[in-house]
């Protein structure tokens, strides 16, 4: 009873390998398509490719025990090349997908770290900058200094030939340096805000992560770098997945020889025994007729 448990979950686990491998093969094959029509061409093929790889090695199996070994080693050869076929849509479409996780990752963290480095840089300019009051107060001090008669003496302080004047202007420049001064850090601190928001909603898209954490462990593990290591976990993915669904089935369903003898040899003796419970039956009834339908037998 366990064991018979054990084989159905098994068989149900397999056929779900094998419609995952299905699906894996059909949305390579559909990429490859030029057209909608030939992309669905192309994905229905895989599909029934790998639909066929399943149950190949069950009817080569099959014909090889029935002595038809032409037909077997046929069948052994389409079934390589559809394991060729469906391992090398495996193995394209985990790398397609690893590749696009890792380049997108990559992608958010460089924006992150550029967004980081420029918010340091403006809280560094910002810092840097001398004491300033605020817009209004400045622009009231320049404002007071214009209604000055020297200023239209001098025509705005284009015209400065005096000491009295030339003092005059240099206030109303240091004025409008202090201005321009509290205008950068102005845009600074704003610019400051953007950053800031932007790091946060960077962080909390992921941003910042390890790109492949996976491979990172297994190349620190290992020494191997990472593209030799994502490389690998590619083929790895897409030869567990081929090798379950090419072989999962005949690995459940395939019974062994002892027992397949077994059941012939049981089978064998089954009816003599049932034929002799019948003679010695009939021989109670009539006697000479159990002989005859032994002999009949």
């Amino acid at each position: 009873m366990l064991r018979g448990l054990w084989t159905v979950l098994a068989t149900g686990c397999t056929l779900a390998v094998i419609g995952l491998s299905m699906a894996m093969n059909f949305a390579f094959g559909y990429g490859l398509g030029t057209s909608e029509a030939n992309a669905r061409i192309l994905g229905a093929l895989s599909v029934a490719c790998d639909g066929l790889k399943a149950f190949l090695p069950l009817l080569v199996a099959w014909q090889w025990a029935d002595g038809r070994r032409l037909a077997a080693g046929v069948g052994g050869l389409l079934f390589v090349l559809l394991l060729a076929y469906g391992t090398a849509s495996a193995i394209g479409f985990a790398a397609e997908n690893r590749t696009a996780l890792t380049s997108t990752r990559d992608s958010r963290k460089a924006v992150l770290d550029a967004a980081v480095a420029d918010f340091a840089a403006a809280e560094a300019r910002l810092a840097a900058l001398p004491a300033r009051r605020i817009h209004g107060v400045i622009d009231a001090d320049i404002a007071a200094l214009k209604k000055d008669r020297i200023w239209d003496a001098t025509l705005g302080c284009t015209d400065a030939t005096l000491a009295a004047s030339r003092e005059f202007c240099k206030r109303i420049d240091h004025l409008s340096g202090e201005r321009a001064v509290a205008t950068e850090a102005a845009l600074l601190a704003a610019t400051i805000e953007r950053l800031k928001a932007e790091v946060r909603r960077g962080r909390e898209a992921g941003a910042g992560r390890e790109s492949d954490p996976q491979a990172r462990a297994i190349t620190q593990l290992t020494g191997l770098d990472a593209a030799s290591v994502r490389s690998g976990l590619t083929w790895l993915l897409a030869l567990a997945v081929e090798a379950i669904s090419a072989f999962g089935l005949f690995a459940i369903t395939r019974r062994r020889p002892e027992a397949a003898w077994a059941a012939q040899h049981e089978s064998a003796h089954r009816r003599p025994r049932r034929l002799a419970a019948r003679v010695d039956a009939q021989q109670q009834i009539e006697p000479g007729r159990g002989w005859r339908l032994l002999k009949a037998g």
